[in-house]
This record gives structure tokens, C-alpha cells and sequence, in this order.
């Protein structure tokens, strides 16, 4: 079917569908009113819960529940701070293994020529 072919089914089923409600009894359109009714609003409220299914509950909790992702960002930075001072140490703690445990002198690192010498070498 084209788009334009289920265009004009969609019509011919609502012309339908009009058509059958003028001939509806009353008390069948009172139904379907009270039912359409009923319908919405348990649709708002299953919109009014999901809207508000991302909120944390301390929410409720005034000041404090405002309060509460602050410190857990601020708790978060503390931490990501630790660990890269950590990781720091550690970094420098394996250099100066390296260098006690090589073979050239720790004032050998010291020597002007040396970076000169580390740099031709590289090349």
C-alpha cells in the first residue's frame, strides 16, 4: 500500500466510525463518555508518575534533599583527587626504583650532556 492508499482507508474507517455513532442509544454514548473519561484520567496519572520517576526521594527532605547531590559531587572530586595523587605517587615511587636499580649513577641523570645524549639517541 502507498502512503497515499492508507490515507484514504484511515478516511473511509473514520467516515465509518462518525457514521456509527449518530446511531449509538444514548445510554451507549453516556458509557463511552464516562469510560473515555475514566480512560484520561488514568492516563494522567500514569504521566504524572512517570514524569516524577527520575526524582530521588530525598526530594522531600527540604534543604537537605537539595543539598545532597552537591555533596555528592564534592564527595566525587575528593575521591577522583585521591586517587590521581595516589597514582602520582606511585608513578614516581617506580622511577626512583628505576633509577636505583640501574646501572648508571643517580648523578649521571644530573649531567648536562646527558638529556643531549637521550635525545641522539632517540633519533
Amino acid at each position: 500500500m502507498r502512503i497515499s492508499d492508507e490515507l484514504q482507508f484511515a478516511y473511509k474507517i473514520k467516515q465509518k466510525l462518525n457514521n456509527g455513532v449518530a446511531r449509538l442509544p444514548a445510554a451507549t454514548e453516556e458509557r463511552l463518555r464516562a469510560a473515555r473519561e475514566r480512560s484520561m484520567g488514568q492516563q494522567r496519572q500514569t504521566v504524572g508518575r512517570l514524569a516524577t520517576a527520575g526524582v530521588p526521594a530525598s526530594v522531600g527532605f527540604g534543604w537537605l534533599g537539595q543539598l545532597a547531590p552537591l555533596l555528592v559531587l564534592v564527595g566525587g572530586l575528593v575521591a577522583i583527587n585521591y586517587w590521581h595523587q595516589t597514582q602520582q605517587t606511585l608513578e614516581i615511587a617506580d622511577v626512583d626504583t628505576q633509577m636505583l636499580v640501574d646501572e648508571l649513577p643517580p648523578h649521571a641523570y644530573l649531567d648536562k650532556g646527558f638529556g643531549a645524549w637521550l635525545t641522539r639517541q632517540g633519533q
